[in-house]
């Protein structure tokens, strides 16, 4: 990336996130069950854990798309717990998912125009009748979507469909979005699925960027465990819903919990990348 976005201090824009004892319930089933954390202001928190453990179901009862059974979402010390996505939204907690839920006919520069557009309005009106000041929201909002596809790299494919992308360029463009949104907490979940390993590669520096960028509070879930280690400041591993260990990329590399919950699931693989420190003979190395 280059330096064509300018970073916003942390200590102006990140939010703090409290979660207190969030349990999601499906019938008898806990989905989530009794979760307590906080993240601080600029921290990035990595989440992570085996399928089924509840790490997605935690990030959409965060944003709103589901209503925690019992419990409460803080942000900044607000209860979240009747705030809608879109009231969370302008709250400055911005969530992107799995899917890339981008328009496919549009071009990667409609999409970041469109993006823009839906935080700075300017008006049916004002724009039919050209006013002087829809035209400067309009050569600002062209601006701002120039900057985004230089530093992300997609300037290449401003005219490109989305449907005609790889599946690793639409996260580009999805996280671009992500950057124009201006948010304060930052749910990713999953930025590197189903995107092909060395595509994967380059998304450490990138989400490290945008980090740097956004001077957002993240919250990462990620499959790609080294990935999460080497950019978190914490980590928290989720085993049936409940944290099952919280700390350091240091700390819960030594977890016999942590190994037991999840890392101990794929041993071999993650020994033989030699980026968790860990021996596949003895846990906890």
């Amino acid at each position: 990336m280059t330096q064509a976005v300018e970073a916003t201090p942390r200590a102006a824009r990140a939010a703090t996130l409290e979660l207190r004892d969030v349990s999601v319930a499906y019938g008898g089933i806990h989905a989530v069950d009794g979760v307590s954390l906080s993240v601080a202001p600029g921290e990035l928190l990595g989440l992570i854990g085996p399928n089924g453990s509840g790490k997605t179901t935690l990030l959409d009862a965060i944003s709103g798309i589901i209503r925690p059974t019992s419990g409460q979402v803080l942000l900044d010390g607000e209860d979240l717990i009747d705030h809608l996505p879109e009231d969370r939204a302008r709250l400055g907690l911005v969530r992107s998912f799995q899917d890339c839920r981008l328009f496919p006919e549009l071009t990667v520069e409609e999409v970041l125009l469109v993006s823009e557009d839906m935080r700075h309005r300017a008006g049916v009106f004002s724009t039919t009748l050209q006013l002087p000041w829809a035209r400067q929201a309009e050569r600002t909002k062209r601006q701002a979507a120039d900057r985004l596809l230089l530093a992300f790299g997609l300037d290449r494919f401003r005219r490109h469909r989305i449907s005609e992308l790889s599946t690793g360029t639409r996260r580009v463009v999805d996280l671009a979005t992500i950057v124009l949104a201006e948010p304060r907490l930052l749910l990713l979940d999953e930025p590197t699925s189903g995107i092909a390993q060395r595509e994967a590669e380059a998304f450490v520096p990138l989400l490290r960027r945008i980090h740097e960028v956004t001077g957002a509070t993240i919250v990462l879930v990620e499959h790609d465990v080294p990935m999460v280690f080497s950019l978190s400041t914490r980590v928290v591993v989720l085993e049936t819903g409940r944290v099952a260990s919280i700390g350091t990329p240091d700390e819960v590399r030594a977890d016999p919990a942590a190994l037991a919950a999840y890392l101990g699931a794929s041993y071999e693989a993650l020994a033989r990348s030699g980026k968790l420190g860990v021996s596949a003979d003895r846990p906890g190395g």
